[in-house]
């Protein structure tokens, strides 16, 4: 059936939702993170230290909305937060979530300056490399525009205080949007606080020019003109950038939803 057939699509930010199970599998086999449901439906999973909380949100109509909130202590009010909308590629989502569960186990160590995963790049540096340009920003903001104009990481001027960006009241210091510019298909929103690590594993994934699979009808139409695509192997790549635990899953995993 051709709406089923499988495709190589690039770039993976216009890709759609893709499988939502490459968050929930590899925070289900997280070790000591706990998986809850909360009364409105949403799935939590909270870190055995208890300083970090992602939940997924139901939709009638779209996948998970996915939100991180990290915390200085267990019980005290949110740190910094990390949102992912409706529409976001998971892949872009397992790759923040992935890294973060894999760095609290060392309490961040192996991600900062001189452990043995520490990425000396900044979210600017990588988009930079890859032909991100500047481009006329909002007031208090600063944009780096794709190449190809489809997307924009929009980086906020200024101090505003921790907790009240936080507790949403304030635009977030980082924000990653694709799609049409005037209105994004999707966004990702970052606060001040947020461990840079996993934001700059996702802003790898955001950038790349690495293809990914999807389902043709899973692909948003409004995007298929800013596509490139050809049909999927028998066995396909490995995920663009991403640690082990955020790959696709097999295809014919896909198949069964």
């Amino acid at each position: 059936m051709l709406s089923a057939s499988l495709l190589l699509v690039h770039p993976l930010r216009l890709a759609g939702p893709g499988d939502q199970r490459l968050i929930t599998d590899a925070l289900d086999a997280a070790l000591g993170w706990s998986r809850t449901r909360t009364l409105d439906g949403a799935i939590r999973f909270t870190s055995p230290c208890r300083t970090a909380v992602i939940t997924g949100a139901p939709s009638a109509d779209h996948p998970c909305a996915w939100t991180v909130h990290g915390y200085p202590s267990p019980g005290s009010a949110p740190l910094w937060r990390a949102s992912f909308a409706p529409g976001t590629p998971a892949e872009i989502t397992a790759a923040f979530t992935t890294v973060l569960v894999h760095g609290l186990r060392s309490a961040h160590r192996d991600y900062l300056r001189g452990g043995p995963h520490h990425l000396p790049r900044t979210p600017a540096s990588v988009l930079t490399d890859r032909g991100w340009r500047p481009d006329q920003s909002p007031p208090g903001f600063h944009d780096q525009v794709a190449p190809d104009l489809t997307a924009v990481y929009r980086h906020r001027v200024g101090h505003q205080p921790p907790d009240t960006e936080a507790a949403g009241r304030t635009p977030p210091a980082w924000s990653m949007l694709a799609g049409n510019l005037r209105n994004p298909s999707w966004r990702a929103d970052f606060t001040t606080g947020v461990p840079f690590y996993p934001l700059v594993r996702a802003t790898l994934l955001f950038s790349s020019p690495a293809p990914v699979e999807r389902r043709r009808c899973d692909i948003p139409a409004h995007h298929l003109p800013h596509l490139t695509a050809r049909p999927a192997p028998l066995s396909r790549p490995a995920a663009p950038d991403a640690p082990s635990a955020a790959r696709p899953a097999p295809a014919a995993a896909r198949r069964r939803r």
